[in-house]
């Protein structure tokens, strides 16, 4: 599989996850390329040849990058909304990520989830995303982007909403 992790270089981030692979295993897992947006003087596995170390993307090359992989892995260990969720959402992407409320929030049942800090449930969750395509499976996104502002205007309005109404709910 082809996998990309859009995301910087801070610790909550959880590149360091991907430390933990033994590399003599590495082969044993079903990633064939997985692109980390980061430097690759901090790559956090730089033994283990499917793990390659991008850069910073721009836009258009996110939207190239989105286009040509298989899914997004998402490794974050908190976040405030997860906006490489939502991209990947809006292209039709798997997204394996963290079981963490944030998460489930944004990617409900569709997600694939593994435990943050364990590599060998990160490995689980690639082998069924592995097995679920190899079925011909796709997420249906339909539900988690009904409740997303599909611009910034739309973001503003609830916002405002919410200032105005804070206990109400949608």
């Amino acid at each position: 599989m082809r996998l990309i992790y859009p995301a910087a270089e801070y610790p909550h981030k959880n590149h360091s996850l991907l430390s933990q692979i033994d590399v003599a295993e590495s082969r044993l897992w079903p990633v064939e390329e997985l692109h980390l947006t980061i430097r690759e003087i901090v790559n956090p596995a730089p033994s283990i040849g499917w793990v390659q170390c991008v850069g910073h993307l721009s836009p258009a090359e996110m939207i190239h990058a989105y286009g040509s992989v298989d899914g997004i892995l998402f490794l974050s260990k908190k976040e405030s909304l997860g906006f490489p969720l939502v991209e990947a959402m809006f292209f039709g992407l798997p997204v394996i990520c963290p079981d963490l409320p944030y998460a489930r929030t944004l990617c409900g049942d569709q997600g694939i989830y593994f435990d943050p800090v364990s590599v060998e449930s990160l490995r689980a969750a690639l082998m069924e995303l592995k097995g679920l395509l190899s079925d011909n499976w796709r997420p249906d996104w339909s539900g988690q982007l009904r409740g997303i502002p599909k611009d910034w205007d739309g973001v503003a309005s609830k916002i405002l909403d919410l200032a105005i109404n804070p206990l109400a709910v949608d």
